[in-house]
C-alpha cells in the first residue's frame, strides 16, 4: 500500500508505526507512506518515485511496475501510472484548498484527513451492476484511476491541478496477421515471458487452478519453468456436490497436468465471517460470491511463504472469448440462425431458468447492437454484467434506465467510432475486469499475498489487441485461447470441454432462511428490511439484488460509518 499527499500543513502526526517520508516542494508538504511489502520510496537526482512491484526486494524491481507515483523536478510535474497488470486501485482526491491525496487504501485517505462520505448519486448503477465503474467510486468526491491510466499533475498558485488523464488505448490492428497459429504462438511467448519475470521468486509462488483453460495455461507454465507441482482452488459450502463443476474441473485438470491439488471448502459460518472480513479488506462491496472463497483460501490454506499467487483472470474479451462477440459474428450462419429465432431464444430462456444462470447471456443474444444507439439502455452492451433488477432500482431510487447507465455511457462514448468489438472489449476491461482485479488484489494484500495476473501483462495485452477480430472470432469459439493451449501442450479435453462460469445458482443461497439469513439483521441497521426481504428469491435478478443489498449495507457500516469489523463479527456470532 502507499499514500502520497500534497498538503499545505504537515499531516505526519496522523500516522504511527509506518514508513514515512516528508519534505517540501513549492512550500507544500509532501507526505509519503509505504509499507515495505509492495511499495517503496526511491529518491532520484531529479525528483523521486514511489513504486509498487512484486519484485520489491530486487534491484530490478522496476522491470515489473504495478504502479508508480513520480515527481520530475526538471519539468516540475507529478504523474501517477497504473499498469494494466496491477489490479490494485489508486484512489485520488483534491479538496477545496487544492490539496492532493492519492492512495491504494481509503483508510489511509481517512487518516490523512480526507472526508469519507457515501456517493449516493451512483447507487442506482451499483445496485444493477454490483460495482461502480471507474473513475467514479462509491465514495463522494473520491475518484480512482482506470486500468492502464496515467494522471499528470502540476502545482499552480499553491494548488494541485490535474493537467491530463491519459487512458489505456487499444493497439492498432495489424492487418498483416493472417494465421491463428502464428498469433497463438506469439501470444503464448508473451504470456510465458510475463511469468518468467518472476524467476527470482519461484520459491514464493503458488498457483490458482480452477480447471479452466486460463488457469491451466498458467499452471502448465509454472510447472515447466519453475517445477511447481502444487495448485489450489476453493468451493462453496452451500453448493451440492453434483453441481460443483469447479471442483471436478480443478481435480481433473490437476491430474492431467501433474499437479498436486489442494481444494479448500470453508464451513458456512466461516463463509459468513469471511464475507465481513473481505468487504473490510477490499473497502468495496464484493460483486462476486467467489471473492469470499478466495479470501478464505488465501487466509487459511496457502502457506505463508507463498507470497505471490498467479491467477488466470483476464483471458476474456480481449481474446474474443465473449459469447456475444462470437454469436454476433456468426449469427447469420447455421446453426446460430436457429438460436436467434423466437423459439430458439425461448428455449434458451427456459434452460437458463432451470440452470439458475445464463439469463443475462440470453438477454444479450436476443438483441442486436445495430438496432440501438450506444446511448440507448436497450443496447445489449448495457445488459453485460447487469445482474441486479433494473425494475427494482428504477422504482426504489425513482430513476429511469438512462440514469443508471449515464456515467458508463459518458465514459465509453469516447470510443464510439470504433468497432462494436473494440467498444465492448474496452467496456469490459474498464468495468467488470478492473473491479475484479481491484477487489482480489486488495484481498490478497490483506492476507500478505501479491496477486499476479499474467494475462494483463502490457506487452501481451497490446499484442492480442493488435490481432484482427476476424482472426480471433474464427470458428470454433475461443480459437485463439485454444491454440495458445495447444502451444503449451494443454490436454485436449481441457480445451474442448464446456466452459463453466464457476458461479453458483441462486437456489443454493438466496432463499429466505438460507445461508445469508444471519446477515439480514446486520444489514437491516442501514437498509430497510422489508425491501431486503422482497429480494430474497431464487429469481436470479432478485437474488443478485439481495446480494447487493447485503454487500452495500455491510460496506456502509464498515467503510462509511467506520464501525470496527469486530463489532459486526460479534453481531454475526
Amino acid at each position: 500500500m502507499f499514500l502520497v499527499a500534497i498538503t499545505k500543513d504537515e499531516i505526519s502526526q496522523n500516522f504511527q508505526h509506518v514508513t514515512l517520508e516528508e519534505f517540501k516542494i513549492h512550500s507544500l508538504v509532501i507526505t509519503i507512506i509505504t509499507d515495505n511489502f509492495l511499495s517503496k520510496y526511491i529518491p532520484k537526482e531529479i525528483g523521486f518515485s514511489v513504486i509498487e512491484s512484486p519484485r520489491f526486494s530486487s534491484s530490478s524491481l522496476e522491470n515489473i511496475l504495478f504502479s508508480q507515483f513520480t515527481y520530475n523536478e526538471k519539468e516540475d510535474t507529478f504523474s501517477i501510472t497504473r499498469n494494466p497488470m496491477s489490479g490494485r486501485p489508486i484512489y485520488y482526491h483534491i479538496n477545496s484548498k487544492g490539496e492532493f491525496f492519492c492512495s491504494t487504501h481509503v483508510a489511509l485517505l481517512r487518516k490523512a484527513g480526507v472526508p469519507i462520505e457515501e456517493n449516493i448519486d451512483v447507487l442506482p448503477e451499483f445496485f444493477v451492476y454490483r460495482y461502480v465503474m471507474p473513475p467514479n467510486t462509491l465514495y463522494k468526491k473520491i475518484n480512482q484511476l482506470s486500468l492502464g491510466c496515467q494522471l499528470q499533475l502540476y502545482i499552480k498558485n499553491g494548488k494541485s491541478v490535474i493537467r491530463s488523464i491519459n487512458m489505456y488505448d487499444l493497439a492498432v490492428e495489424n492487418q498483416n496477421v493472417k494465421s491463428i497459429f502464428d498469433s497463438s504462438k506469439k501470444a503464448y511467448e508473451y504470456l510465458n515471458e510475463s511469468i518468467l519475470q518472476l524467476s527470482p521468486y519461484k520459491d514464493e509462488i503458488a498457483v490458482l487452478l480452477s480447471g479452466g483453460l486460463d488457469s491451466s495455461l498458467i499452471s502448465q507454465s509454472c510447472r515447466n519453468n519453475f517445477e511447481i507441482k502444487t495448485s489450489y482452488s476453493s468451493g462453496y459450502p452451500f453448493e451440492s456436490s453434483w453441481s460443483n463443476v469447479e471442483k471436478k474441473y480443478a481435480f481433473s485438470a490437476a491430474e492431467a497436468l501433474g499437479m498436486n491439488h489442494h481444494y479448500y471448502e470453508p464451513s458456512s459460518q466461516e463463509y459468513l465471517s469471511g464475507f465481513l472480513e473481505a468487504i473490510s479488506l477490499a473497502e468495496e462491496p464484493l460483486h462476486h460470491l467467489q471473492s469470499v472463497l478466495l479470501h478464505l483460501l488465501w487466509k487459511n490454506e496457502i502457506p505463508k511463504n507463498n507470497k505471490i499467487l498467479l491467477c488466470g483472470q483476464g483471458g476474456g474479451s480481449v481474446f474474443g472469448s465473449n459469447y456475444f462477440f462470437y454469436f454476433n459474428e456468426h449469427r447469420n450462419v447455421m446453426p446460430f440462425r436457429l438460436m436467434f429465432t423466437k423459439p430458439g431464444i425461448n428455449f434458451l430462456k427456459i434452460i437458463s431458468k432451470v440452470a439458475g444462470k445464463g439469463e443475462e447471456l440470453v438477454d444479450i443474444m436476443n438483441k442486436s447492437t445495430s438496432e440501438f444507439l450506444l446511448s440507448d439502455p436497450k443496447n445489449p452492451i448495457w445488459s453485460w454484467m447487469g445482474y441486479g433488477s433494473k425494475n427494482w432500482v428504477c422504482n426504489y431510487f425513482h430513476v429511469n434506465e438512462e440514469d443508471i447507465i449515464k456515467e458508463r455511457y459518458n465514459f465509453i462514448n469516447r470510443f464510439c467510432n470504433r468497432s462494436i468489438y473494440d467498444i465492448w472489449s474496452l467496456y469490459s476491461l474498464f468495468s467488470d475486469e478492473d473491479m475484479t482485479l481491484s477487489i482480489w488484489s486488495k484481498l490478497g494484500e490483506g492476507n500478505n499475498k501479491i496477486i499476479y495476473f499474467p494475462f494483463y501483462d502490457l506487452a501481451l495485452l497490446n499484442y492480442v489487441y493488435s490481432i484482427p477480430w476476424k482472426i480471433k472470432l474464427q470458428r470454433p469459439k475461443d480459437i485463439l485461447r485454444k491454440e495458445i493451449g495447444r502451444q503449451s501442450n494443454i490436454p485436449e479435453f481441457i480445451l474442448t470441454r464446456p466452459k463453466s462460469s464457476f458461479g453458483i445458482s441462486s437456489r443454493f443461497w438466496a432463499k429466505k432462511g438460507g445461508i445469508f439469513e444471519p446477515l439480514v439483521p446486520l444489514a437491516s441497521k442501514v437498509f430497510d428490511e422489508k425491501e431486503m426481504r422482497k429480494m430474497q428469491s431464487t429469481d436470479p435478478k432478485k437474488a443478485m439484488t439481495f446480494w447487493n443489498i447485503l454487500n452495500y449495507s455491510v460496506w456502509k457500516r464498515l467503510c462509511i460509518n467506520n464501525e470496527p469489523l469486530e463489532v459486526l463479527l460479534e453481531e454475526l456470532e
